[in-house]
């Protein structure tokens, strides 16, 4: 059973006296690691164990951890609190229609977001919670949609608080009402608060009372997502508050972009106003520097953290790119969490055998604080270092995901046949390179017998020209015999690709998804998205030779998350989009085998995903009489589709939120302000509903369908239950 350490219980060790070490202070640092909001909740980012681990091994072991993120959804999934937030949805929609003249753009987004309540209850999100966690509901899949479509709808009801367009499920837009993308929107302390509204309540009712259960020395927040990073600035703002003399360290991947990317590097400091030190790479050796100083008496603002490696201060704003050794690397600490507390009914964790690409040369890539390679260089740990790290692993659960960028065929082959003749019975999935050795060494097998159940490939396109651009390294025409080897083993195949590289027609682009038709029957799961040119890219730095050029960004975006570029030979401007206008949707749809996106079951590496074909093998959804038939009726019903009356025209009528991410396109594209500041005209403007009536269905995922006028779909019966099907049918097509 995992060993939970609450915020606020520091964590003693033995409580023996070390006595000094040379090089180190006199004394343990107290110190406090964070995961903020907003991130995936099924599972815990492996970040804050490696960092706990490493510290605890240099004799740093007064220490609390907390999963702010988990336990914030945790507290708005209160009965008390999400039936607070049904009412305020439903007193919204009132408040909007006894407006008189016609509502603004504002309102009827908020308008269209409030419907999400109608069908739920107050207990829906509680349920929906214990659903994914239950092992028996959870797969079910009928009873698993169930809690699928509440989360959904919750998301809606989250929204109303924050700016328009910012949630999107458990992330956030980079770019909607407020811009991710814009030191002056992050470095503005109102704009992170509006985003963290909804959280607002668990930070004043538990976060700020358990800062002040002790006088924290170091508070670190690790921040690895985009969609966590405007919350992250607001906690530190209340963290500066409570705990003046605390030493802020800001660390994580999306820190690391953030200074990457960064025009200017003084902005980043203005983005991390209330940070004292910030760790853009591995954080292990920085953690343990930092703690030291502070026990050798360091005091924020001070000289004392000059010389730690990987670490940037106010006088040392250049980055100092550190890539530690694996070998050496303490066990992480998996006991920091209360893993039943994560929204899946086992744990699953991750672990990363190895750091960086052994191949490191795909022209697209551009990952972590890299220089002159597309991402940090290869680190392997031994196999047995691996052993003994997964023995501990396994007191607190049995299926691992490898978060790994590649892992070499040596290493590969060397890690699974220790598996294998290992007592350790683990299920494991990781991110694989499609290497066309496979089928020769019977890799398939062995990896079978190490326990892997699923395996992600970025085979990125279909076209052999494209894919030399890229210098993946791949023959398109070896793929599927690696995929067939896989697929004799039981082992699931994730494909994921993306069209739109630089020369890429539009033949080429179809070729990508006729692969996946063709070779159905050997992947199980697929993603194929619309390519982003990042500046760190072998593309970005080298443009000429893939036939473009770069153009500027708008000058709003001085995080330049992405390029946008020229064709020099048609002249077309590229900007990231969300889908590739010249691929016909006969082609993009039908990839899915759920309709459900990351953290659940179907979604690229989701833990859900992986427990779900732990369970039922590479098919993912149960097919046999061991699981629910997919038609079968859920064990609990959590929402309802309820038909509303609106007292407009039509629902399709009210502006939302696909119109505001329109505008956010057109002002980028016209180099206008696309800060927060820049939409309020647009938003306050009037919106584009007619007065009227008609009825709406409320989906169960959220989706709003116009009913026909003159059906009384309060009757149950066969008529109006086919005419609900054919309208959800359609709204999903």
């Amino acid at each position: 059973m995992s060993v939970f350490v609450p915020l606020g219980m520091p964590r003693f060790e033995d409580g023996a006296d070390h006595g000094p070490q040379p090089g180190r202070g006199t004394g343990n640092t107290a110190y406090l690691l964070i995961n903020p909001p907003v991130t995936d909740p099924t599972t815990a980012y492996h970040s804050i164990p490696y960092l706990v681990g490493a510290a605890r091994a240099a004799g740093h072991t007064e220490y609390a951890c907390v999963d702010a993120n988990l336990d914030a959804f945790t507290y708005l999934a209160d009965p008390a609190r999400f039936g607070a937030a049904l009412t305020a949805a439903r007193a919204l929609r009132a408040e909007i229609e006894a407006r008189a003249g016609a509502p603004r753009r504002h309102d009827e987004i908020r308008y269209r977001q409030a419907l999400a309540a109608e069908g739920l209850t107050a207990t829906s999100a509680r349920d929906a919670i214990r659903v994914f966690q239950d092992p028996e509901d959870f797969y079910h899949p009928p009873t698993y949609a169930q809690a699928v479509a509440v989360t959904s709808r919750w998301w809606e009801l989250i929204a109303l608080e924050m700016p328009p367009g910012t949630a999107d499920g458990f992330s956030m837009r980079v770019k909607s009402a407020v811009n991710l993308c814009s030191t002056a929107d992050l470095s503005d302390p109102e704009v992170p608060a509006a985003v963290a509204r909804p959280f607002e309540g668990y930070f004043a009712d538990e976060f700020v009372p358990k800062l002040r259960e002790r006088p924290w020395a170091v508070v670190g927040l690790s921040v690895n997502y985009t969609s966590q990073l405007p919350v992250a600035l607001r906690m530190a703002r209340l963290i500066r508050t409570v705990l003046p003399g605390a030493v802020i360290v800001f660390g994580g991947t999306e820190v690391g972009d953030v200074v990457k990317y960064a025009d200017d590097p003084a902005a980043v400091w203005r983005v991390f106003q209330d940070a004292d030190l910030i760790v853009p790479g591995e954080g292990e050796s920085a953690l343990i520097g930092i703690l030291d100083a502070v026990g050798n008496g360091a005091v924020r603002g001070g000289d004392a953290f000059e010389g730690i490696g990987g670490v940037m201060t106010r006088h040392r704003p250049d980055p100092v790119i550190a890539y530690g050794s694996v070998a050496t690397l303490d066990t992480p600490a998996y006991d920091v969490w209360d893993w039943d507390r994560y929204w899946s009914p086992e744990p699953v964790i991750l672990y990363s055998p190895t750091r960086g690409c052994y191949w490191n040369k795909c022209t697209f890539c551009d990952y972590g604080l890299n220089t002159d390679r597309p991402t940090s260089p290869s680190r392997e740990r031994p196999v047995d270092a691996v052993l003994q790290d997964l023995r501990e692993v396994s007191r607190y659960g049995r299926t691992l995901y490898f978060a790994v960028d590649a892992m070499s065929p040596r290493y590969l082959r060397t890690l699974a046949a220790a598996l294998a003749a290992s007592s350790l019975d683990l299920r494991w999935s990781a991110e694989l390179r499609l290497e066309r050795t496979f089928p020769k060494r019977a890799v398939g097998e062995l990896l079978a017998a190490s326990g892997c159940v699923a395996v992600s490939f970025g085979y990125e396109s279909g076209s052999q020209r494209v894919l030399d651009l890229i210098d993946k390294g791949v023959r398109i025409d070896a793929v599927p015999d690696v995929l067939a080897e896989l697929a004799r083993n039981g082992i699931a195949a994730q494909m994921m690709g993306f069209t739109g590289f630089p020369t890429e027609t539009r033949e080429e682009a179809l070729e990508t998804y006729e692969f996946l038709q063709h070779h159905e029957k050997l992947w199980t799961t697929a993603g194929i998205g619309l390519f982003a040119l990042t500046p760190g890219s072998i593309v970005a730095k080298d443009p000429g030779r893939f036939g473009i050029e770069l153009l500027p960004l708008s000058a709003s975006d001085d995080i330049r998350r992405y390029v946008p570029w020229r064709d020099r030979r048609t002249g077309e401007v590229h900007w990231p989009e969300s889908e590739d206008p010249r691929v016909p949707r006969e082609h993009s749809a039908g990839f899915r085998r759920t309709s459900f996106d990351r953290p659940f079951v179907g979604g690229i590496d989701a833990a859900h995903t992986l427990l779900y074909h732990a369970r039922f093998g590479r098919g993912l959804l149960p097919e046999t009489p061991e699981g629910a038939a997919r038609d079968e009726e859920p064990r609990v019903r959590l929402v309802g589709e309820p038909v509303v009356t609106i007292p407009f025209a039509s629902v399709e009528g009210l502006t939302g939120v696909d119109d505001l991410m329109a505008q956010v396109s057109r002002r980028s594209r016209a180099q206008l302000d696309t800060t927060s500041g820049g939409y309020g005209e647009w938003l306050d403007g009037t919106g584009t509903a007619r007065p009227g009536a008609c009825g709406v269905l409320v989906l169960a995922h959220g989706d709003l369908v116009e009913v026909p006028a003159g059906v009384d779909f309060g009757a149950d019966n066969a008529m109006t239950r086919a005419l609900r099907l054919m309208l959800a049918t359609q709204a999903r097509a």
